[in-house]
């Protein structure tokens, strides 16, 4: 009774586990490592962390693309209602969500929202906005 225990918690948390490392999405193998992200092994985009913050930017301009920016929704101590907002800095476009900043920029990395040369393709960032902003700040209640 105690393995089978184990097993299933085992299957419960090793997903969670993985995903902290390496996202595989479709075939596509994402990570973050010493300040860059890859896909593939290979050197895409530059990352940079502050507090709350990370910042990625264009491999040969530096150019900040878009940052995500950690938000605990004033409630430091409380973590089911934190969220990502992920700002868009061309074109001054936003959205929030619940998932991990990891596990959203694997989506981003899936749904095709970059070109061959790894910029941002507006259409493809309004369809993704379309499709994944969760709105979690405007339908939070303050007091």
């Amino acid at each position: 009774m105690k393995h089978l225990l184990l097993i299933v918690l085992l299957c419960l948390f090793a997903p969670a586990t993985l995903c902290a490392q390496q996202l595989t999405h479709k075939d596509v193998k994402f990570k973050y490592k010493k300040g860059y992200v890859f896909v593939e092994k290979k050197e895409v985009l530059k990352l940079r962390y502050s507090i709350g913050y990370f910042y990625v930017s264009d491999m040969n301009s530096g150019e900040e693309l878009m940052y995500f920016r950690l938000n605990d929704n004033e409630t430091p101590s409380y973590f089911d209602d934190d969220y990502v907002k992920v700002y868009f800095n061309e074109w001054e476009k936003e959205f929030e969500s619940k998932s991990h900043h990891r596990i959203i920029m694997a989506q981003m990395i899936n749904e095709g929202i970059f070109d061959s040369d790894w910029n941002l393709i507006e259409g493809k960032v309004d369809t993704f906005i379309r499709k994944y902003d969760e709105n979690i700040s405007n339908r939070t209640v303050r007091f």
